[in-house]
């Protein structure tokens, strides 16, 4: 400890009871803001040398130690019983480190189920209503310092501290010389003694007017005769520098809070550091360690705020060299279940990090994605690379395509739920294992389609249209044995039912209107034009035989001309059928005419 005083060397004097009870409590008032200062009492600390072990004095539900120091290091621990401890691993290297033990109170399990049940609601009422009853709890009780660590060692001891005062002993004296105190002698006439006692103050200057110092000022035990002031306007100088603001105001209305501006802690290994105390509250809202980044808090003259640069670009500008991070961290104090949260970036993502849960990556963009990607509307539909979504999702790209990649032997892959009993309405489902499988499943009646690779055969159950469109469905499958008919809407053409080996066409006069005869000349040479070919698919079977729509369209001027309609190539037939039949009508009556005629010859 640095003695501030001089010794005479006399030994012939002993410093008087009043003199010791003064030193005492003027050391005592100078230590204890340095220690204190900025900290709730929440815990007793011991030193092992190369633990911190903190004894609890308060009660608590839980504890939450937090030490940060060098190279990004973070240890970050909740104890809900036994005793909270740091110890010192291969990862603390030497330097300054500082922690944190934040005292969780016990909280009433009421409040805790009103809160939780407000989360889960998204209303906030009767939380704000908790906290004008005065119900919601306080700010959790917080401890914090800053140690050292030396060669694998901590240096911290909060009973050594530097103090303004060196250690008295019976020698600790200094002559009341003019020499000394610049023509200024003490005697008995004030202490009873030649001799003034050692860092008692000999007399305070009272000026009773505005004081004007033309050049520098120099407060401290430091200050030496010839000081070079270079630029300094007032300086400190001393082992211990504080900075107090006073307020004496005495009536309740007026603002009375005293404040601090405090350079570096007293206690051994305390951290070098400059802070502003709330005196009366015993807080510290604002500190500054030493080796800060240049510019780790910049505020320019257009109110941007920069952290780690001088010329932040937007409202909060922050610059790192290695993925800089916003933490959202919800202790647990006010009753909410503790969780944290961390909105990072860097050259590969940007992402959202679930601390608490194992430190996941639920949501993630990756540099370069399109404008859009993801993009929530006013009326909450979402579009994925669109900004004007037509549904409740409208996915757009130049490759449209929905991916559902739940890995193997999954349940449910996508469920349809009902909004009144949140029951599953249907649910597309994949059964896993022995090749593709793949349904639909309605809660209510079970299993209604499959497609499988292998196992069970392919099959669909229940009410399945094609193309229905409440008038007219190119295919309906009933599966119930005591239907003789299904219609969608009022004008199904084609169904078969259980137990059909064929599709039935529909074509009763009482589903149809507009009808027209078709008249089609010289069916049979117009068939003859269309050639019939051997083919093989692209991409698809091989050796088939058949028609080519393209031809059928040609000839007959009938459906699309890239795709041939079974029911069109049927009529194609029957039309030709008709002209057969007519024709062979034609030749059975000229036939029988001939016959007629050669009769009637044979006879003459």
């Amino acid at each position: 400890m640095k003695s501030q005083l001089r010794s005479s060397g006399s030994n012939s004097s002993k410093t008087s009871n009043l003199t010791k009870i003064l030193t005492f409590a003027l050391t005592f008032s100078l230590l204890l803001p340095g220690l204190a200062l900025g900290n709730d009492v929440v815990a007793e600390i011991e030193n092992t040398g190369n633990a911190l072990v903190f004894y609890p004095t308060v009660e608590y539900d839980r504890l939450v130690l937090a030490v940060t120091g060098p190279c990004n290091f973070e240890y970050r621990e909740v104890f809900d019983r036994g005793t909270p401890y740091f110890k010192l691993d291969e990862t603390t290297i030497d330097g300054m480190y500082r922690y944190s033990l934040v005292a969780i109170p016990k909280i009433n399990p009421e409040i805790i189920g009103v809160l939780k049940d407000a989360r889960q609601a998204g209303d906030n009422s009767e939380v704000n209503q908790l906290c004008r009853d005065g119900k919601m709890p306080g700010d959790p009780a917080t401890q914090s310092h800053g140690f050292r660590v030396d060669r694998a060692k901590i240096i911290f001891d909060l009973n050594s501290s530097e103090g303004r005062l060196g250690e008295l002993d019976d020698t600790d004296y200094f002559d009341g010389s003019a020499a000394f105190y610049g023509g200024e002698t003490y005697g008995d006439e004030e202490y009873g003694s030649s001799k003034a006692p050692l860092g008692i103050p000999t007399k305070d200057f009272v000026i009773n007017d505005d004081l004007i110092v033309d050049g520098s000022a120099c407060i401290g035990f430091d200050c030496v005769n010839g000081e070079s002031f270079s630029f300094d306007t007032i300086r400190l100088k001393e082992n211990n520098l504080r900075i107090k603001f006073d307020d004496t105001s005495v009536a309740a209305s007026f603002p009375r809070t005293d404040w601090q501006l405090t350079a570096n802690a007293s206690a051994n290994g305390g951290a070098s550091k400059f802070s502003i105390d709330d005196i009366s509250g015993n807080r510290t809202p604002f500190t500054v360690e030493a080796n800060a980044r240049s510019h780790s808090l910049y505020v320019d003259d257009g109110g941007r705020i920069g952290n780690r640069t001088s010329t932040p670009s937007t409202e909060i500008h922050t610059i790192d060299g290695d993925t800089p991070t916003l933490r959202l961290q919800q202790d647990g104090s006010s009753g909410f279940a503790p969780q944290t949260w961390d909105v990072a970036g860097n050259e590969t993502n940007f992402f959202i990090r679930d601390v608490t849960n194992g430190s996941t990556l639920p949501f993630r963009i990756r540099p370069g994605a399109p404008t859009s990607s993801i993009f929530v509307d006013v009326s909450g539909d979402v579009g994925l690379g669109t900004a004007s979504p037509d549904g409740a999702l409208d996915i757009t790209s130049g490759n449209a395509q929905l991916i559902l990649d739940i890995g193997a032997n999954s349940a449910n892959v996508v469920e349809l739920k009902s909004s009144t009993d949140g029951e599953n309405i249907w649910t597309l489902f994949e059964t896993g294992g022995g090749g593709a499988q793949f349904g639909l499943y309605d809660s209510a009646e079970g299993e209604r389609f499959r497609i499988t690779t292998t196992g069970s055969p392919n099959w669909m159950s229940g009410n399945v249209g094609l193309g229905c469109n409440n008038a007219t469905a190119d295919l309906t499958v009933n599966s119930s044995t005591n239907a003789s008919a299904t219609a969608c809407g009022t004008g199904t053409e084609s169904t078969m039912n259980a137990g059909d080996t064929a599709f039935v066409v529909t074509s009763s006069r009482t589903y149809k209107e507009n009808l027209q005869p078709v008249v089609v000349d010289n069916v049979l040479s117009k068939i003859e034009e269309i050639g019939v070919y051997n083919y093989d698919f692209i991409n698809g079977p091989k050796d088939r035989v058949g028609l080519m729509a393209e031809d059928f369209h040609q000839i007959f001027g009938r459906g699309p001309d890239n795709r041939l309609s079974g029911q069109e190539v049927q009529m194609a037939l029957w039309l030709a059928v008709k002209e057969l039949t007519g024709q062979n009508r034609q030749l059975i009556e000229r036939l029988t005419e001939v016959e007629s005629q050669l009769q009637a010859g044979a006879t003459e």
